[in-house]
């Protein structure tokens, strides 16, 4: 077999390990796993470690066709109002939910003082005027989508149905952020952590397949996801800081994923379109 058939038959596993190599060093010298540090901008865009095994791979199993269709993914803009309504706002409207369900149950105010983004930004910053710019950072620096969603789940949803195809996709998209959890690891933190990224993976998975494989609405959805748990008092992935609030996140992600299932189908995880394969 010679080397050209041996990546396009295993694309699938050298792609993922790609992705880890280019992106899992970075994470690991920002944990203080690793002698050294990387500058800081260099941690910023850790994501296009992602686009760059993503097109390495694309480039040499399916050649400039499979790129310009992998990259197409990011123009499919015409997909229905209401997919941009899951994009924007699903996520908010859970972890608001769930923060101030918290806070009800505990009679316990909601403390904003305790958010992240006093830790990125500083602590007399007037945090409004920064969601924006950091939904868009967010959005053009991360790349995990074109990785996740662009190449490997297409992958697997080729050789399993969309649900196993996204479980198996949300395990490893999970370890892939251990690096973040072992500078102070906690085995509740993580376990809870799985959970929130299965779930999200099966949100993401159906969001993509009714878009015709939107790389742009997951990569919406992905920004918006990660710009709400920067600026609302939640648990984050290096934090066992107010579990209690957490945890009811995870469920309602939970009980939408278990909806999402239900009503679209185990199968293509859409009643309107064919779940996206690569062949």
């Amino acid at each position: 077999m010679g080397s050209t058939e041996f990546i396009k038959r295993h694309s699938l596993i050298i792609g993922i390990v790609l992705m880890f190599m280019f992106t899992w060093p970075i994470d690991l010298s920002n944990s203080g796993v690793l002698p050294f540090k990387f500058p800081f901008v260099v941690y910023l865009f850790l994501g296009w470690g992602f686009v760059f095994a993503s097109l390495i791979m694309t480039g040499l199993t399916l050649g400039k066709e499979g790129l310009r269709l992998l990259l197409n993914r990011y123009l499919l803009w015409r997909v229905g109002w209401k997919w941009y309504l899951v994009a924007f706002l699903l996520t908010p409207a859970i972890y608001f939910t769930g923060v101030y369900l918290n806070a009800a149950l505990t009679n316990v105010p909601v403390d904003f003082s305790t958010v992240m983004a006093y830790k990125i930004f500083g602590a007399s910053a007037n945090l409004p005027f920064f969601i924006l710019p950091f939904f868009i950072t967010d959005l053009i620096s991360n790349g995990e989508e074109i990785g996740w969603r662009g190449y490997v789940l297409p992958r697997l949803q080729a050789k399993y149905n969309a649900l196993t195809s996204t479980l198996i996709l949300g395990v490893v998209w999970g370890l892939w952020h251990l690096p973040k959890f072992l500078s102070h690891w906690n085995t509740t933190s993580f376990a809870w952590f799985m959970v929130h990224i299965l779930a999200v993976a099966v949100l993401l998975s159906w969001l993509y397949n009714n878009t015709k494989g939107s790389l742009l609405l997951t990569s919406l959805f992905h920004a918006s996801l990660n710009t709400v748990g920067v600026f609302l008092p939640v648990a984050n992935t290096v934090s066992s800081a107010n579990m209690s609030a957490y945890i009811i996140i995870v469920v309602i992600e939970v009980l939408a994923a278990i909806a999402v299932i239900l009503i679209a189908g185990p199968s293509q995880l859409s009643r309107i379109q064919e779940r996206q394969m690569q062949e």
